[in-house]
């Protein structure tokens, strides 16, 4: 018998998740993980990765916001933070992150890091700062929940050469990422380079 994948089901159950109080991080991370173990299954709900948009909103509101994200090849996404706890699973592709410290000035330093893999899953704390890049030549599919609203909660970036921190500006960040996916798009074309 073959898993299937509802988007609508997945959202429900993340909100439900997120009302169960303290062991929201928690409960939210296992939902996650389900979903991410059987990738064929939402590859049955989602468009081509190489055609979906970089962000698509599944669910967004005060409590909780859940995300399909696409990487695109080469993929280097700023040092941010999130001002909320989130879960991030890879089904398909690889995505790392690059984690930081906090230094006194309010620059940041680099900490540690963690590779996921197809299958793997990350639940990040409210305080944590990462970047996020996929190394590959491979397109990256995600699911990310984050535990608030996720688009108007005020959020930190930081600059990649001095690690100063500047207020998020949502649009460099997709426009970054709209012009990495198009050289990724050109070059998958045969005879044709970006």
């Amino acid at each position: 018998m073959s898993v299937v994948f509802d988007k609508d089901r997945f959202v429900t159950d993340c909100l439900t998740a997120a009302r169960t109080g303290q062991g929201a991080h928690s409960a939210v991370r296992d939902i996650v993980e389900l979903a991410v173990s059987t990738p064929e299954a939402i590859e049955a709900e989602v468009r081509p990765w190489s055609e979906s948009p970089m962000m698509t909103i599944w669910h967004r509101s005060d409590e909780l916001t859940v995300l399909h994200v696409v990487w695109p090849p080469n993929a280097d996404l700023f040092a941010h933070d999130h001002n909320m706890w989130a879960v991030i699973g890879v089904y398909r592709g690889r995505e790392d992150n690059q984690f930081y410290r906090h230094l006194p000035d309010g620059r940041i330093e680099p900490h540690n890091g963690k590779t996921l893999l197809e299958n793997d899953v990350v639940a990040l704390g409210s305080e944590v700062v990462h970047s996020v890049r996929n190394p590959t030549r491979d397109w990256t599919a995600t699911l990310h929940v984050y535990g608030g609203e996720f688009f108007t909660t005020p959020r930190t970036m930081w600059s990649k050469d001095t690690f100063q921190p500047v207020p998020l500006d949502p649009e460099l960040i997709k426009a970054n990422l709209e012009a990495t996916a198009a050289k990724a798009r050109l070059a998958d074309r045969p005879g044709e380079r970006p």
